[in-house]
């Protein structure tokens, strides 16, 4: 499977991160002081407080690119402690959407090159990714998820796509909450 990214995902990844700058440059004073972050990158958040405008729009854009190399993910941890902010909330339904796009797209190959065979996708068909997934998510009905994909791989119905990705989440949720 192909892992570039591609265009329009790289936009939404760095759309998001410049809202993880936004809300960070929204954050208080003793906020930003307990930041985990390096000094440099504090004093360019509170630089940016004061601005108005176009300024602090090129100042949030700034930190933006600073974030771009780090993990984001002490970050997003921090805001939701302090603000309950939904961007690693957010984050996480990406991430589950782009997952089972990628199912999708593996079984829709797999359809094809079974088409081309003259066979067809039967039971036996399991997806990679899936049971890649099964390793972090270990609630994730492998069987059921498999059987989505090459329903939605047959006939293309949007219902068996959302059945996938809910028993994704469901299982992320049992895994988060147990």
């Amino acid at each position: 499977m192909d892992t570039t990214l591609s265009r329009s995902e790289q936009k939404r990844r760095a759309k998001a991160i410049e809202q993880l700058a936004h809300e960070l440059v929204e954050l208080s004073g003793n906020d930003i002081a307990k930041l985990p972050a390096d000094d440099f990158l504090r004093q360019e958040i509170k630089s940016a407080k004061p601005l108005k405008g176009s300024a602090r729009k090129r100042q949030v854009k700034y930190i933006a690119k600073e974030l771009r190399d780090l993990d984001p993910e002490p970050f997003l941890s921090f805001l939701e402690e302090r603000k309950g902010s939904k961007l690693k909330q957010d984050q996480a339904l990406h991430e589950l959407e782009r997952l089972r796009q990628d199912i999708l797209s593996e079984a829709i190959a797999a359809f094809q090159e079974a088409q081309a065979e003259g066979e067809t996708l039967g039971e036996e068909w399991r997806s990679e990714l899936a049971a890649t997934a099964a390793t972090e998510l270990p609630a994730l009905d492998l069987t059921a998820v498999n059987q989505a994909a090459r329903r939605y791989a047959r006939s293309r119905k949007p219902t068996y796509g959302r059945e996938v990705f809910r028993l994704l989440r469901a299982a992320r949720e049992q895994t988060r909450y147990g």
